[in-house]
């Protein structure tokens, strides 16, 4: 969200900025992302996975209960691109953005230039109405009150919708068209370092602006249609808590105290996280073990998000852990993926981790210290 400069307060970097205000349009666009996902594999599971296909020239009154929930989820999935577009240029320039930059979302779709062109048209926008912003405070007193009413959502919608309808979103556009081509359907050999990728960066810094940077392409291509590295990216993730636990449990049969006893405190609490998808469990034996949890994390990571993409699974929700597992093109498929990722993780972390004093503390975290108390 857009927040006031205070006097005093640091100030920030035009690259930090920017990327601040992507992030911004990223928060508002996953709600929107989930709900249609969600629906469509509701959808899915009432009418069969080719539901939407079946729809093709069927007239809105003839379509079956699922047919319409189908219609609900695309018709959400729509706005999807223009949302992004509108809360980037809102983070930036505030509530005059939020018009300029959903109309160039819409423009970013129709012309088939999607989540990238949302992206770079909303930073235009955001930066055309700072610009118009600035330039209302020297004209006479008079004509001010015109600007936010008239002259910013006039010019600044007119202006970005048609430089990206005439010059960027026509590379971005063809840039689209080949990505999607290529991940469209994308199995085998080349899925699999394409999902060994997207599962081995989810597993870097656990949440933090590496899984974040994969988490907003994936989430973008999602929002284009394309659910492969979405579903790459859920199984990639959501193995490193649970391989963690699975550290704990060996750790409990063998005898070889290689965690503290707060830690195997936390066993319990781990799986339920790692089927929340909520990798911040991981973050204090990382930052206490770097290389011999990094490393493992990674390889797990690599594993899982390897095989989904070999197999061509596809996710149309980019969040919901277990909640959404059953909305996949194929439920037992990722969760025989998850569990193969995690038992290597957990394997390779216990093999690598020493013995630890008992009295020795977990690095601080927010999560773990709610669910300690």
């Amino acid at each position: 969200m857009a927040e006031i400069q205070r006097k005093g307060a640091k100030k920030q970097s035009q690259g930090a900025f920017v990327w601040d205000a992507v992030l911004t349009g990223i928060s508002y666009m996953i709600p929107f992302i989930v709900g249609g996902g969600v629906l469509w594999g509701i959808a899915k599971a009432m009418g069969g996975y080719n539901v939407g296909n079946e729809m093709a020239g069927l007239a809105y009154t003839e379509y079956t209960p699922a047919m319409v929930v189908y219609a609900i989820g695309s018709a959400i999935f729509n706005v999807c691109v223009p949302i992004i577009g509108a809360y980037i240029a809102y983070a930036m320039a505030d509530k005059p953005g939020l018009a300029p930059g959903f109309a160039v979302g819409v423009i970013s779709n129709t012309i088939k230039a999607g989540f990238l062109g949302a992206v770079l048209g909303g930073i235009i926008a955001g930066y055309l109405v700072i610009w118009l912003k600035g330039l209302s405070k020297n004209v006479p007193d008079s004509l001010q009150s015109i600007f936010p009413i008239l002259i910013i959502p006039v010019v600044a919608t007119a202006a970005t919708s048609l430089l990206m309808w005439y010059v960027i979103g026509v590379p971005i556009s063809w840039l689209m068209g080949i990505i999607t081509s290529a991940l469209t359907n994308l199995q085998g050999v080349g899925g699999f370092v394409f999902g060994a990728a997207i599962g081995a960066g989810m597993s870097i810094d656990q949440g933090g602006p590496i899984s974040k940077a994969v988490a907003l392409v994936t989430n973008g291509l999602n929002a284009d249609g394309i659910y492969g590295p979405t579903a790459c990216k859920m199984c990639g993730g959501m193995q490193n808590p649970l391989g963690i636990c699975i550290a704990q449990i060996i750790d409990r049969f063998t005898g070889k105290k290689k965690f503290t006893q707060q830690e195997r405190d936390t066993t319990i609490s781990g799986i339920v996280l790692a089927c929340c998808y909520i990798q911040e469990y991981v973050i204090p034996f990382l930052v206490q073990d770097t290389w011999r949890c990094l490393v493992p994390c990674m390889i797990g990571g690599a594993i899982s998000g390897g095989l989904a993409g070999m197999a061509g699974l596809e996710s149309p929700s980019p969040h919901g852990g277990v909640f959404v597992i059953a909305l996949m093109s194929n439920p037992l498929q990722f969760v025989l993926f998850w569990f193969i990722g995690a038992m290597v993780t957990g394997v390779l972390y216990f093999l690598l981790r020493k013995p630890v004093a008992e009295e020795q503390e977990m690095g601080q975290n927010g999560v773990l210290d709610k669910l300690l108390g």
